[in-house]
């Protein structure tokens, strides 16, 4: 009996030791933050350009969305950034990544994430961590977020105008 123990006591510290010496050796085990906005912005940048026309499809594609479907009610973007993600092939999926605050989270000062995917049509999704993951994972192509979140902004306010 003393055996099994001693036996059993050298397993448990073997599989410890070797745990340890991995944990120890994983390039990627690094201090992760719950901050959303640190993990996003953790994602790989290049410098190279995305057509125009692709920009315009994907910031009127959520533009559209928010305005069409409501709520959340968006009020204001900031952090919209564009990029890809490689599919098969080396295929490009764009997507438009970004923040949006909802009016019923205003006070709060509650922001949201959203993801804008190009696909056959596009796909965009709110909150939570499926927009995160898309963002995470993409490969963000180098630009003046300024100038992307002025671009959705004017783009809601001119399809909310065209309402009235």
């Amino acid at each position: 009996m003393n055996t099994n123990k001693l036996s059993d006591t050298l397993k448990a510290f073997t599989f410890i030791f070797i745990m340890s010496v991995m944990a120890a050796c994983n390039p990627s085990n690094k201090n992760e933050s719950n901050n959303s906005s640190t993990e996003v912005s953790q994602t790989t940048s290049v410098k190279e350009t995305i057509p125009d026309s692709i920009v315009q499809f994907l910031i009127t594609s959520a533009a559209t969305d928010f305005h069409t479907h409501q709520p959340p009610t968006p009020i204001d973007f900031r952090n919209v950034e564009i990029g890809y993600l490689l599919i098969s092939n080396n295929e490009k999926q764009y997507l438009l990544c970004g923040e949006f605050l909802p009016k019923d989270k205003a006070e709060k000062n509650e922001w949201e994430t959203f993801a804008t995917i190009k696909t056959s049509g596009y796909e965009q999704y709110l909150g939570g961590s499926k927009p995160i993951s898309y963002c995470q994972d993409a490969i963000k192509v180098l630009t003046s977020e300024n100038t992307l979140t002025t671009e959705l902004r004017n783009k809601l306010d001119e399809l909310r105008n065209k309402k009235q």
